[in-house]
């Protein structure tokens, strides 16, 4: 799979853009500054902002390339990342369990039957009281898909989420967020248009 993601990155722009999935800007905005894990995290927009306002970033994601034009994007920006390729597999080898104040997965869209077992491997590196950011295509995206391919979105509808799934998956935390909704995406080249997303903010108690 990392050679199919190398593949997609290997563009001399930024898939997804340079600026952060708005989602992700606002929420963190509105969070103290601390420690931010970003599993997945591609080119690094995500983790870039985070850093320009004065989080400790830890991200990871299986493709080289997506790190160095991560890496690139940060000396852009004049700030530091600490950023592996690796998988979920590597998580507890690299990083401390209780050390996070956040945890964002931005379109992290995962085969069926490790959806749930990745997602729920992060929870432990999450400190008490931190929260758990989401936001991805809901099931209902399938459609809009159909009607304009530039939306983007993973091939198989099993990989996007529902509300319930999300619950499921993050039965042990408080819910402070979890909607579904048409948003207009105008995410580099990879992300555009309407869109039905799922968004959800879980808190460790």
């Amino acid at each position: 799979m990392s050679n199919k993601w190398d593949e997609s990155y290997n563009i001399e722009k930024y898939r997804y853009g340079e600026t952060p999935n708005l989602f992700f800007k606002q929420t963190i905005d509105a969070l103290p500054t601390g420690k931010i894990l970003l599993p997945a995290d591609g080119e690094g927009r995500n983790g870039v902002y985070a850093a320009t306002k004065g989080w400790s970033v830890d991200a990871f994601d299986q493709s080289q390339q997506a790190r160095e034009k991560a890496l690139r994007l940060a000396n852009k920006n004049n700030v530091d990342i600490s950023y592996q390729v690796m998988n979920f597999e590597d998580i507890a080898q690299n990083y401390m369990i209780d050390s996070y104040d956040v945890i964002a997965l931005t379109y992290v869209h995962l085969p069926e039957q490790l959806k749930a077992k990745y997602q729920r491997s992060l929870l432990p590196f999450l400190k008490i009281g931190g929260h758990i950011i989401l936001e991805g295509f809901s099931k209902d995206h399938v459609k809009y898909q159909e009607q304009n391919p530039s939306a983007g979105g993973p091939p198989h509808v099993e990989m996007m989420y529902s509300k319930r799934e999300i619950l499921s998956i993050f039965d042990s935390l408080k819910i402070d967020l979890l909607e579904e909704l048409e948003v207009e995406l105008a995410e580099g080249i990879g992300h555009n248009g309407k869109a039905s997303v799922i968004r959800f903010i879980g808190q460790k108690i």
